[in-house]
């Protein structure tokens, strides 16, 4: 039984349709009188359509419940980004800050961290900001580290978006670079975050969760 191990899903599901079509043509032209068309073949042709059933929905299933589990992944970090934007910029003008940072609103989330990125380029960030989050970076840095493994299991623009984060977040933690130029680095790592999630439909909301 060796080969049934090294087959998937989804080959055997095509070996099953072309056993159910061939038995069903042996079924309607052959002889009717004989042992082989008469018994065995009304029965191999249930066992194979009673297979294909047990496999579509198992494959749902499957599907689904791998759905919900990314999803839950992508909120727990999603609460993270969340917890930057809002902590870190409450001294600037309520236009300017990012809203409530759902999945949901992709659009209107781009739209908030685009203007958040034009103003700190403009105006660059103020003393208590710019302490605010290097405080932050120092104090999450560690977690948000030992979370890559948890943004592994989602796709890979977002393991690329949450390395990166990373990166600039030790960058300021560690102050090995400009406030200012990896706050900026950040939020565009948050945006491609944000939009992989919408790509992908992994996000509490989503048509498909």
């Amino acid at each position: 039984m060796k080969w049934f191990h090294k087959i998937d899903q989804k080959k055997f599901s095509v070996i099953l349709v072309i056993l159910l079509f061939l038995f069903l043509a042996i079924g309607f032209f052959g002889d009717k009188n004989s042992y082989f068309v008469g018994n065995l073949t009304p029965e191999i042709t249930g066992v194979c359509l009673e297979l294909l059933v047990i496999l579509w929905i198992f494959d749902r299933w499957q599907e689904k419940s791998k759905k919900k589990k990314l999803i839950s992944l992508e909120r727990r970090l999603r609460e993270y980004l969340i917890f930057f934007l809002k902590h870190n910029f409450k001294t600037l003008p309520k236009e300017l800050r990012v809203g409530r940072f759902f999945g949901i609103d992709h659009d209107k989330n781009m739209e908030e961290l685009d203007t958040l990125r034009e103003y700190i380029s403009n105006n660059k960030l103020s003393k208590k900001e710019i302490l605010s989050i290097q405080e932050h970076c120092v104090r999450e840095a560690s977690t948000l580290d030992n979370l890559l493994p948890v943004a592994s299991e989602l796709t890979n623009e977002h393991f690329k978006a949450w390395c990166r984060i990373v990166y600039f977040v030790n960058c300021i933690a560690k102050q090995k670079e400009p406030i200012s130029k990896s706050t900026l680095d950040i939020i565009q790592n948050i945006k491609k975050f944000d939009t992989a999630s919408y790509n992908r439909e992994l996000y509490v909301g989503s048509n498909s969760a």
